[in-house]
Parts: structure tokens; sequence; C-alpha cells
């Protein structure tokens, strides 16, 4: 910990380079987001539809000094603008490249502050936080100007808006004003190269609004979407993602009355229409893992669940236990050193597997571990 803070002390956080891509994975969503800040403890992501606080999150990071996978949570968020979330979980040697990348970035931000400072000491410490607060938002300002004139040519008034199809004329004023606020032209004349772009995007959101909060065209500017697809395509992604999220909900509430039939229906479902997602495999595996005519089955999703996400470290957990269960010792070893792979210092792990080979005589050869549970992502 003292570590940690001394190296957030000697690493603050700094400003992402310009266009650096993050791509990031949560319940439902996979996407590819622009970087803010970045420091040690955390990122700023700008994100268009970011998943709520506590959401767990993870991401894939292209540094120059290298790729970075890391897990982390959302500590905060403003809708249709973006995240900032905190780092839970990284390699040391993924961390090792997290710092030399901030270390070099404040480096540069220091010799730029400094080239561009005047003589006096004072005005040259004051200037430069200024300096740097105002490279940070207007950097910020510009990609987030980008991503509304992107949406111009792409998406709906709803999503341009950042409203609805159910949203009501207030929650669609609400919206349009704020916008209207932070991008009219005449509140940004200073920049004169970003004019032209500031009045196309004014003009397109002028236009979903006076559409929107009109009954009559409204009306007849849903029935366009319908006809074009571009509407019922949006509604029904919602309605589906609404229903799996029903069926998550049911589904947990048979585990806490320990109805585990009832719980293997609807995690079913979850699977059928979300295959890839991890948690909702491993969920099924446990619960399937309860019924011994299941072991097999259960298996084969926590199998999956891994494959999907191997950063997970109860899948293991549960994964071993349930092999044990079905008196399954190879594969037992077999899981509990993947699981030593991405955690060297699991207790259980290293408990367990030093209970297995003193029972046994041999030992799993690395290529049989490999067959048994598939290749590391």
């Amino acid at each position: 910990m003292a570590e940690e803070q001394s190296n957030r002390r000697k690493y603050p956080r700094v400003r992402g380079s310009k266009g650096m891509l993050v791509g990031w994975k949560s319940v439902g969503q996979t996407c590819t987001s622009h970087v803010g800040t970045m420091s040690l403890g955390g990122i700023y992501l700008h994100a268009d539809n970011p998943p709520g606080e506590g959401s767990p999150i993870e991401l894939i990071l292209e540094l120059p000094t290298g790729q970075i996978r890391a897990r982390a949570v959302v500590r905060n968020l403003t809708s249709g603008k973006g995240m900032g979330v905190q780092f839970t979980q990284m390699k040391p040697q993924d961390r090792a490249k997290l710092t030399q990348y901030l270390s070099l970035q404040e480096n540069s931000q220091k010799a730029v502050a400094a080239a561009s400072a005047p003589k006096s000491r004072l005005a040259n410490s004051q200037l430069a936080i200024w300096y740097r607060r105002e490279e940070a938002a207007q950097f910020q300002f510009e990609q987030e100007l980008s991503r509304l004139i992107e949406l111009t040519g792409k998406s709906t008034y709803y999503q341009l808006l950042g409203v609805t199809a159910d949203s009501p004329v207030s929650q669609v004023k609400k919206s349009y004003h704020s916008l209207a606020r932070r991008f009219h032209p005449d509140n940004h004349m200073g920049k004169r190269d970003l004019i032209a772009s500031l009045k196309e995007l004014m003009a397109v959101i002028t236009e979903a609004y006076k559409t929107l909060e009109n009954q009559e065209r409204r009306a007849a500017y849903d029935k366009r979407l319908a006809a074009s697809g571009a509407f019922t395509m949006h509604r029904g992604k919602a309605r589906a993602a609404e229903s799996v999220e029903e069926w998550f909900k049911r589904a947990n509430e048979c585990l806490r009355a320990k109805n585990f039939v009832g719980s293997i229906v609807w995690l079913r479902k979850c699977v059928e229409a979300a295959p890839e997602h991890a948690v909702y495999r491993a969920m099924l595996a446990r619960s399937l893992g309860t019924l011994p005519q299941y072991g097999a089955e259960a298996i084969g999703h926590f199998r999956k669940a891994i494959e999907l996400d191997p950063w997970r470290e109860p899948v293991y957990v549960q994964f071993a236990e349930l092999c044990e269960k079905m008196e399954l010792p190879d594969l037992t070893h077999a899981v509990y050193s993947k699981l030593l792979e991405i955690n060297p210092t699991h207790a259980k792990a290293l408990e367990r597997l030093a209970e297995l080979e003193a029972g046994k005589k041999g030992q799993k050869s690395p290529a049989r571990i490999s067959q048994l549970l598939g290749k590391k992502r």
C-alpha cells in the first residue's frame, strides 16, 4: 500500500495521448473508447452509454510500452459522456508497463509546461497548472464534439439527444438545452477553428428537438424510422436486454431460495440470449453442479466461462470444487494449476494442489493441463 501511494505521488494522473483507444467489456457491452485521463489507480473513458456505478469492467490498453489487461470497477459516470473506473486487478508486469508509460507522459507534460511558461517562478507554477487544466478541458470538449458530429450522420434523433423513444417531452427539452448551453457557437467565439463544426452540430440538434417536442412531427418521424427498420431494431435490442435482466433477476431470486432447478431454467434462457456472457455461463454451471445428473454439462459451461473470461478467480474455485465433488482428481489439479497462472499466491489453490500432489505418484504434464482447460487467452 505504501509503495502504491508513493507511486501515485510520483506519477499523478495524466492526460492520455490524443486519439488513444481502450477496448472494454462489461455486462452486455463490448466497446472501444477514447481515453481522457489516466493514473496508476484508474482511467477516465469517453463513452456514450457507460454501465452503472459499481459495474465490473475489463480493459485492454494498447500503450507504447506494451499491451495491458486489467479488471476494474466503475466509480463515477456522466450519462452520454463517460465514466471514471478504478483498477482492481492487474498483473505485475502490466502494472510495470503502466508505470513506465505514466512516467514518460508526466515528463513530456512537464517539458511542454516548462517550454511555454514565463520567466517568473511564481507565474510559471500558476500558469503551468492552468495550462494543463485548460488543455485537458479543451481536449475533452473536442472529443465530445467529434462524437456528436459523428452521431449526426449515423444515429437517430433520440440517440443524438441522449433520450429514448419513450422519453417525455420534458426530458427531450432538458437534454436539448443542456447540449445547446455546451455547444452553441455563441459560447465559443474564441475558437474559430471549431465554429463551423459547432454550427453544423447545433443545426442538427435543433432540428432533432423541434421534431421530437412536437407530437405530430414526432409521430411522423417514428413512422419513418419504423419503415427503415432503425426504430424497431433499436427497441428490439432494448427489449432483449430488458428480458435478459429480468431472467437474471429471477435466477438470483431462485438461488437465494436455494431453488437450483428454478435457477437453471432462468440461467439457461440467459445463456441462450447472451452466449458470450461469462457470468451467465459460470452461474449456470454452478447451479447445474448441485444436481448429479448435470455434472458433465456443468463442466462444459465452466470451461466456456473460463474461455470467455480467464480472470475470474472464483469461477476456477467453483469449478475445482465441482471436480472434487465428482471425484475427478486430474481435472481438479488442472483447474487449480490454471488458477495459479493468473494468481500465483492464491491460498486455496496452493493448499489444495499441495494436498493433491501428496496423494499422487505422478504429475500431469503442462500439455495435459492445456488439453483439459484449453489455451489461455
